[in-house]
């Protein structure tokens, strides 16, 4: 497990397709991992600038809904998709508004 990893994600009840890992990599004894769940963008979507960044994905447009992150358990997190690092910043900024309000 990386952060930024990107999962695939299929709980029944939930409409996240996707979780990424915002945890630090030097804590990676816990048994949870801190994640951002990521929606598909449908119209009238309510999207924050900063605290929302979007993303494109096999499907469509996804956005980050950072004010959802929460903790799961490593082993909910089975099939890496994929990688968000190139999004580090955009990640940041948007944990450090919810966090800041900067």
């Amino acid at each position: 497990m990386a952060q930024f990893d990107l999962y695939e994600y299929r709980r029944f009840g939930s409409r996240a397709a996707f979780l990424v890992d915002v945890q630090s990599d030097l804590l990676e004894t816990l048994t949870t991992r801190i994640v951002i769940p990521i929606y598909l963008v449908i119209p009238d979507t309510p999207l924050v600038r900063i605290l929302n960044p979007t993303v494109e994905l096999s499907g469509g447009t996804f956005f980050l809904s950072t004010a959802e992150m929460s903790a799961v358990r490593n082993s909910e997190l089975k099939r890496v998709v994929g990688s968000l690092s190139t999004m580090r910043h955009e990640i940041i900024a948007a944990v450090d508004l919810l966090f800041t309000g900067i």
